[in-house]
This record gives structure tokens, C-alpha cells and sequence, in this order.
């Protein structure tokens, strides 16, 4: 049976976002369902490939470092 994948945002990487919090949890993958590693720190980082996932209305971008994703609900994009 063919199941639909959910759609991506359509988003040009790479890009630039701005984190403003301490607590911003840094995952494993592209959603809430996978395990936090870290906290971001409060600076400036790249985002380099866009997924939609579990917990994220804008979408979870993952860092050009490779440690793993942010949401892109809680950071601004500069």
C-alpha cells in the first residue's frame, strides 16, 4: 500500500538562524521522538537540510557542525 511522505518545507539551504535561548535542545534527529544530546548555546549557526517532524511547526533544521537538529520554531533567521 503507498503511503504519502510528509511534505518538506521548501526552505533554500544553506542558511544562517540566530538561537536567543539557552534551553534549546539539540536532537538526534528531525523530531521530538529522538533523544536530546545538548543544549544549543546562544549564537549563530548554519542550517544546512530542512525536516518536518514531531514537535516543529517550521520545521527541524540540522547544523552544519553534524551534531544534530534544532527547531526552527525557537530561532530567527538572519
Amino acid at each position: 500500500m503507498y503511503e504519502p511522505k510528509a511534505e518538506q518545507p521548501a526552505v533554500k539551504v544553506p542558511f544562517l538562524v540566530r538561537v536567543s535561548i539557552s534551553d534549546l535542545n539539540i536532537r538526534k534527529g528531525s523530531g521530538t521522538d529522538y533523544s536530546r544530546i545538548q543544549f544549543c548555546p546562544v549564537g549563530v549557526y548554519t542550517i544546512v537540510e530542512v525536516k518536518a517532524g514531531q514537535g516543529s511547526k517550521a520545521g527541524w533544521g540540522r547544523l552544519k557542525s553534524g551534531i544534530g537538529w534544532i527547531s526552527l520554531d525557537f530561532v530567527k533567521r538572519v
